[in-house]
């Protein structure tokens, strides 16, 4: 009898120890499996979506650019023709002295200086930009998107691949006379790109060229136009016209980090009568504050009663500015006294394209007071490189 008690004890031991086994390695089963799910939602989570390439965009591009095609394509023969590896040669010399005399200095500079003073991760405005996408990027290297605002005109590019080939050369003959004031200056001069432009139809080509060169690829074009509440109506290019306030949204990709960005031009008017006709404009760029605006070579429109509003929306909106003496007069930023303000360069008398302008006396004994080396020549004084620009930080 006591015999039959102590198997049926032993028997019940060894069911609760082996019960015990199962339970735990259910439990280590079950935790396995969440620690599983969770990590598979923190990746779903940081996981970048799918971005598809129009390849026939980016393919245009490069060809624009005077690129090699990656792949055997339509554009594949056509680089054979003299024509296009003559401006591909052009293109390769006068990009390589720029990097080298201009561009690399300008990026060292940025990432040491200009960098570590701003939030460089934020949105870039750039009005009175031009097609000047190549300084934009330069500067603002990390900025997700940029927002650019001039008066040239956004033209639908024709099929190159179906024009002549006398059309074809015209037409890089003119892209390559367009750039040459950026390449030698550092900005565009408008009575120039207006009459290139007849050519190349408007500023998409300089953008396809720079977007390229820059270590880029064309993901995706759309045309747009701003309903009144400011927001991005995609339309065909036939429609163009209907919207007061048109411009063309460009998605683009960094070929080697993979990392994709937007951005924005729009051919609008941006004095004070062309923005109270299209007070959508403004309401787009709001939409996108705090973010970093850059003015170069800007004409000193800002100076001028007739462009006191963008001044405004600048001055509230911004975190940092960062511009020559062509941009917001320096004793309105001065007043406001919101701005830590860096002054780099040597400061002298706009150039004499603008007789009328004298050295702004707040300005001038800002540098004199304090100031570091640019090491770089950028604006309108590239013929004795005596160059300024300041920043200005909001506090």
């Amino acid at each position: 009898m006591i015999r039959a008690i102590a198997f049926s004890f032993l028997v019940g031991l060894f069911v609760a120890c082996s019960s015990g086994k199962i339970n735990d390695q259910l439990a280590d089963s079950l935790a396995l499996a969440d620690s599983l799910r969770l990590a598979d939602s923190i990746a779903l989570a940081n996981a970048k979506p799918i971005v598809y390439k129009d390849t026939a965009l980016d393919n245009t591009a490069r060809f624009i650019a005077g690129l090699p095609q990656l792949d055997s394509n339509k554009y594949s023969a056509l680089e054979k023709d003299k024509y296009w590896t003559d401006f591909k040669t052009s293109m390769n010399t006068n990009w390589d002295k720029m990097v080298s005399q201009r561009l690399k200095p300008m990026d060292d500079w940025q990432s040491k200086t200009l960098s570590p003073l701003i939030k460089d991760s934020l949105i870039l405005f750039y009005p009175f930009s031009g097609p000047d996408f190549l300084h934009a990027e330069t500067f603002y290297p990390q900025a997700p998107e940029y927002v650019m605002a001039a008066l040239e005109p956004i033209i639908e590019i024709p099929a190159l691949e179906t024009v002549t080939v006398l059309k074809r050369d015209m037409f890089l003959d003119s892209l390559g006379k367009s750039l040459r004031d950026l390449f030698g200056k550092s900005y565009f001069i408008t009575n120039h790109m207006m009459k290139d432009f007849r050519s190349i139809k408007g500023v998409l080509p300089i953008f396809y060229f720079f977007i390229e060169r820059t270590g880029n690829e064309m993901i995706s074009q759309k045309f747009i136009g701003l309903d009144p509440a400011g927001k991005e109506v995609e339309i065909p290019y036939r429609d163009f016209k209907k919207f007061d306030t048109r411009g063309v949204k460009i998605v683009f990709r960094n070929i080697e980090t993979q990392e994709v960005k937007t951005l924005y031009y729009f051919s609008t008017d941006i004095s004070n009568d062309g923005l109270k006709k299209r007070p959508e404009f403004v309401s787009f760029v709001s939409a996108r504050k705090p973010y970093n605006t850059f003015v170069k070579s800007a004409s000193y429109l800002m100076h001028h009663p007739d462009f006191t509003k963008i001044r405004d929306v600048l001055l509230s909106q911004s975190v940092s500015i960062f511009q020559d003496d062509t941009g917001i007069l320096f004793k309105d930023i001065k007043k406001t006294k919101a701005w830590n303000a860096h002054f780099y360069g040597e400061y002298v008398k706009p150039v004499s394209d603008f007789p009328w302008l004298e050295k702004q006396p707040d300005l001038d004994s800002a540098f004199k007071v304090s100031k570091e080396p640019l090491p770089f020549s950028l604006g309108y004084h590239w013929s004795s490189q005596k160059q300024h620009y300041m920043l200005m930080v909001k506090k």
